[in-house]
């Protein structure tokens, strides 16, 4: 009963912040291109602002990169979630609107095993370095966030070719899957991508000496209902947002 009543009211203070936001009288469909960071957080809130705003989501989830290359292939949009320097450059290139980017979140890269498998030691920097080393294969993505900071842990971890010359480069996806179907020991990732995987128990996130933090933002096209976009964007920040957005890995922003 607790837990019931814990959300309802959490969807009753979703309803309210989106109903203080001003929106077209008629339901419409809006397009969100969405980083895979920030998925398992948009798959619980989605249907939330569904409901309370009467308007229909069409949302596609991918790397940060591969979304701004559709963009700039003439890929219609309403809202996008990426990285600041992508979000950035399409601000440059007239595609999102000057002065709608919108910092929703961030979060660190982490570490997971097979379900059941044994957890190793990450907690410092020597730690990971030790558990990498000791890995038969590791997975992780070439073109997501996360597979920047993996590689700059690497570097200065000083086992950058050690590790990539037994390691399971993934072109897109979620690692997790791969060490959940037994082809990779240890899977490297966003924490929320980590999380969404039930075929794995997530280790934790890298120590603070090589973890950097991917933050994601909001714009809206140049050509969008700004209305309906930039409300889809406040909805993101109100307070019980933020709480779902915290509870799957991320740090609201």
């Amino acid at each position: 009963m607790i837990e019931f009543a814990g959300k309802l009211r959490t969807l009753c203070l979703l309803a309210i912040s989106v109903h203080g936001i001003a929106v077209n009288a008629h339901a419409a469909e809006v397009t969100v291109l969405c980083s895979q960071g920030l998925k398992t957080a948009l798959v619980e809130l989605v249907p939330q602002f569904e409901q309370a705003s009467g308007d229909r989501l069409n949302v596609t989830y991918d790397t940060s990169a591969i979304l701004k290359a559709q963009i700039e292939a003439g890929k219609a949009f309403d809202v996008v979630v990426l990285t600041p320097p992508l979000i950035a450059a399409l601000i440059q290139q007239g595609k999102v609107l000057d002065g709608t980017a919108t910092t929703l979140a961030r979060t660190g890269v982490g570490l997971a095993v097979k379900k059941g498998a044994a957890r190793p030691d990450i907690a410092f920097a020597e730690a990971l370095k030790r558990a990498l080393i000791s890995a038969g294969s590791v997975a992780y993505s070439t073109s997501g966030a996360s597979g920047a900071v993996f590689a700059a842990a690497l570097q200065k971890l000083g086992i950058a070719d050690e590790v990539k010359a037994r390691g399971k480069a993934i072109p897109n996806g979620l690692t997790g899957d791969v060490v959940a179907r037994g082809e990779a020991d240890l899977a490297v990732q966003l924490m929320p991508e980590l999380m969404s995987v039930s075929g794995v128990d997530v280790v934790g996130p890298f120590p603070a000496e090589v973890q950097s933090f991917v933050v994601l933002t909001g714009g809206t096209s140049a050509t969008a209902d700004k209305a309906r976009a930039g409300a889809f964007l406040e909805f993101l920040k109100a307070p019980a947002a933020a709480a779902i957005i915290r509870a799957k890995g991320l740090e609201p922003g």
